[in-house]
């Protein structure tokens, strides 16, 4: 645990590899300052998928140019500057127009056409903050006012049915501090659901994203799989295709026999 610094516990096993317990007090706080003044999109767009908390510890333990927040702007860059006792760098530039009130580029949201929507769920686990609901083959909607602009979800779509749709707003620096806070919050708990879903045996569901690539990687380095759990794998692994194909078969056509296998390979499974 690291201690002394509220903001830095209890964080998830993804930030393990950051080695937090190994740096000075003087890092952590350095660190705690210059990930709160991140936006906490999460969107990767620094060259740091895991988030915002990565880059701050690039920035702080590896001096890594700390103007590569696009969504904060020119004032985040700054603040940073200032928190280092730093000249103040130009930010990288947004493909969005600078909202004069804020000096930041204009913020977006994510709107999926309904219409177009063919419910492939590929951009659900996208969503670094749990943004987006629905089923496989039903209609996905995206809560406006929990999205980050993020913009992860458009990539999966094969559809390409999401679009970014401007908005203006000016919050106050109190709002806006809830809202990041808000927003990490809902990252990490995403993070420990997925990891929790990894860890689960029963579990079926593939690694889709990278940054479930990154956590399937750390929690199987903490598990201790034995040559049974692996066996176990493969023919579960096996039964499910079965299933699936028997599913599909019967979809088409009823067949007794074929019913029956299909009960007794559900039966195993369970």
């Amino acid at each position: 645990m690291v201690k002394k610094h509220k903001r830095l516990n209890n964080i998830p096993v993804l930030f393990d590899e950051l080695g937090l317990t190994a740096l000075s007090d003087s890092q952590l706080e350095t660190l705690a300052e210059v990930d709160a003044c991140l936006p906490q999109t999460q969107c990767g767009l620094c060259d740091h998928t895991e988030g915002c908390l990565p880059y701050a510890h690039a920035i702080v333990v590896k001096n890594e140019p700390y103007n590569k927040c696009v969504p904060g702007g020119q004032p985040v860059s700054d603040r940073i500057a200032n928190i280092l006792q730093q000249d103040s760098l130009s930010v990288i530039p947004s493909k969005w127009q600078t909202n004069p009130q804020t000096a930041r580029p204009t913020e977006v949201r994510a709107v999926i056409r309904e219409a177009d929507c063919i419910g492939c769920t590929k951009c659900i686990p996208a969503c670094p903050v749990d943004a987006i609901i629905g089923t496989g083959k039903h209609m996905h909607t995206i809560f406006t006012e929990l999205c980050t602009g993020c913009e992860l979800c458009l990539s999966p779509c094969p559809v390409d049915c999401i679009d970014l749709v401007p908005i203006e707003r000016a919050p106050s620096e109190t709002e806006r501090e809830q809202e990041q806070a808000h927003l990490r919050q809902r990252y990490h708990h995403h993070l420990n659901r997925v990891e929790a879903q990894i860890n689960d045996k029963r579990n079926a569901k593939p690694v889709v994203s990278m940054v479930q690539s990154k956590l399937n990687n750390v929690s199987n380095h903490q598990l201790n799989i034995d040559e049974k759990q692996v066996k176990d794998t493969i023919a579960n692994a096996k039964l499910r295709s079965k299933i699936k194909k028997l599913e599909k078969q019967l979809s088409v056509r009823e067949n007794e026999k074929k019913r029956a296998e299909l009960a007794r390979l559900k039966a195993e499974l369970a």
